[in-house]
């Protein structure tokens, strides 16, 4: 059968990787989503960032804790730093591009939120230069990394490390990770985060919203 050997050999790496990313992986990972959850439950928020594929998967994630996951609909403070396009090449182009992220992250993250830094390298400046900054505050941050975990690993408080050099079985296994963390925080607040702003609306109760998250689960 045609690409039969090219579709089984990608299937059999990726398995592979994932698996072998179980074991470097749980701890720390482990460690960052206990402490998501301990800063939720101060009314902290998660914010995520990342270049190229890492930006998708920063606005994806953030998409899930905001919006519906599995069968919880009730949304969770989550906000991506990639979307903004004014603010991004705002600051692009009257600083650098290495400040997209920090701008922003200085603007808006407190104490009691969490960053979540995605990158495939462990080597991209605006990242490294937000982590930095966020050590200095003592602001808890999450380095989504891969190969060695570059120079990103040594700035972050979890710094999770996607063993190999391959860049697309490490982004698989990304991703694998942050619908495991919006797993846990969705099954851990299945009302919401425990904030002033989580009321119902007229018409928007969580039992009408999960009957609708399920109805779009059995559509896709």
């Amino acid at each position: 059968m045609e690409y039969q050997q090219l579709i089984e050999d990608m299937f059999r790496s990726s398995i592979a990787h994932t698996e072998a990313a179980l074991t470097a992986c749980w701890p720390p990972l482990s460690g960052a989503i206990r402490k998501s959850i301990a800063l939720i439950e101060q009314g902290g928020t998660l914010y995520f960032a990342g270049n190229g594929g890492s930006a998708a998967d920063a606005s994806h994630v953030a998409a899930e804790l905001v919006g519906s996951f599995e069968h919880y609909s009730a949304p969770l403070p989550a906000i991506a730093l990639t979307t903004d396009t004014a603010v991004l090449t705002s600051v692009a182009n009257d600083f650098s591009f290495d400040r997209i992220f920090l701008q922003q992250v200085r603007a808006l993250v407190k104490p009691v939120d969490q960053l979540w830094l995605i990158s495939t390298s462990g080597e991209s400046m605006n990242l490294f230069y937000t982590a930095a900054w966020a050590r200095e505050q003592k602001i808890s941050t999450v380095g989504l990394l891969g190969k060695h975990g570059g120079r990103i690993a040594g700035q972050v408080t979890y710094p999770i490390i996607v063993p190999g050099n391959n860049t697309q079985r490490i982004q698989e296994v990304h991703i694998l990770i942050l619908h495991t963390l919006a797993s846990a925080l969705k099954q851990r607040f299945p009302n919401g985060a425990p904030r002033a702003g989580n009321v119902e609306g007229p018409g928007l109760s969580e039992e009408n919203s999960a009957d609708e998250s399920r109805e779009k689960d059995a559509q896709e």
